[in-house]
């Protein structure tokens, strides 16, 4: 029901249809032979103005439906992005995490000699 009254007072065919409603009560009082047929037009001009508003209602709910898919979209890419970033740093952290542990793992005669700002800058990141 309210969706036929915005239909009234929001589409151009509603408004007709009140002014023929309008037209059509005033015809019962003064011209009885010309209600009929006013009262048909502003009967037609309703159902124009309902079926105009349930097709623009209809357009917004497809634009809405493509904005959210296009949404939709866009989240699954962001979120297969974000996906391979992590897997990459994983592999960056395992890879860094082996070469570490190979690095302590070492024995002393593999060491040779470094520079001392050097040994001590590494010694600081342990």
């Amino acid at each position: 029901m309210l969706d036929l009254l915005l239909a009234l007072v929001w589409t151009v065919p509603g408004i007709a249809a009140v002014l023929a409603a309008l037209a059509a009560a005033l015809a019962v009082a003064y011209a009885p032979r010309l209600a009929l047929p006013l009262i048909l037009v502003a009967a037609i001009l309703y159902g124009v103005a309902y079926v105009t508003r349930l097709h623009d209602e209809a357009a917004t709910a497809r634009r809405d439906l493509a904005a959210a898919a296009a949404t939709a979209e866009t989240q699954r890419l962001v979120i297969a992005s974000l996906q391979r970033t992590s897997a990459a740093a994983a592999r960056r952290a395992k890879a860094s995490t082996a070469a570490h542990s190979g690095i302590g793992s070492a024995p002393a005669s593999d060491d040779g000699p470094v520079a001392p700002v050097l040994g001590q800058t590494l010694e600081r990141f342990r």
